[in-house]
């Protein structure tokens, strides 16, 4: 399942649908990616909520928030009431159960106070600019510089589960791209184009060569320029 930016807000937030809820929980646990990335926008918020000025509870809030639990009860359905057996000692009535309430409701004091048009906005403003410090902080993950000549290309994060993140340090120019290219037999074999600066590699076996050179936009069928990086993974 493939996880937008706007569905992992939704998630941090508390406020996506069950259904969708448990999708989204599944493929961030099976992406240590998605789980670093996730941690950074609860760290964004929790950070915005913190900075935010202490104000007065505004008058009604405690009436409003009551509602809103009995109406999130009531979505839930009826307390189930089982009757106990009758035996010596024992109560022969309904036994309650405690209340579980529903999903959880992460970090509403901020939705209530900013809004969640706000907050979404507040994630995507205080979240990293680039994803190479989201994949680093994957476990496991090893982060190296990718030098030629001296000079720094960029960085290269390996993750756990084989794949690889090539984060450039300089975009394009204008009306190029970057390609990537897979040297197979002492042939480039293309991998696909990226007009930003990074590109997450998947399905390289250890040891792969990889080859990114300057091209015009969409790309070329065969390096039509040096490449500015060769490197075996």
């Amino acid at each position: 399942m493939t996880i937008d930016q706007d569905q992992l807000t939704a998630y941090a937030l508390g406020i996506l649908p069950p259904e969708e809820e448990v999708r989204v929980r599944a493929a961030i646990e099976a992406d240590p990616a998605l789980q670093a990335q996730l941690d950074a926008d609860l760290a964004a918020l929790v950070a915005l909520s913190e900075s935010l000025p202490e104000t007065p509870v505004p008058a009604g809030a405690e009436d409003r928030l009551m509602a809103r639990l009995h109406a999130e009860r009531a979505a839930v359905g009826p307390t189930f009431t089982p009757l106990a057996a009758p035996s010596q000692g024992a109560p022969t009535g309904p036994v309650s159960v405690p209340f579980s309430p529903p999903a959880r409701r992460p970090l509403w004091p901020l939705m209530a106070t900013l809004g969640l048009a706000a907050a979404v906005t507040a994630v995507l403003l205080l979240r990293p600019a680039d994803p190479v410090s989201q994949y680093a902080r994957t476990p496991g993950a090893v982060t190296e510089t990718v030098e030629v000549e001296g000079r720094d290309l960029g960085q290269l994060v390996r993750l756990p589960d084989g794949r690889a993140y090539l984060h450039l340090a300089s975009a394009a120019d204008t009306g190029r791209v970057y390609q990537l290219w897979q040297i197979v037999g002492g042939k480039p074999a293309s991998l696909g184009v990226f007009d930003g600066q990074g590109i997450l590699m998947t399905g390289l076996q250890a040891g792969a060569t990889i080859a990114v050179s300057v091209e015009p936009t969409g790309g070329s069928e065969q390096p039509t320029t040096t490449p500015i990086l060769v490197r075996q993974l």
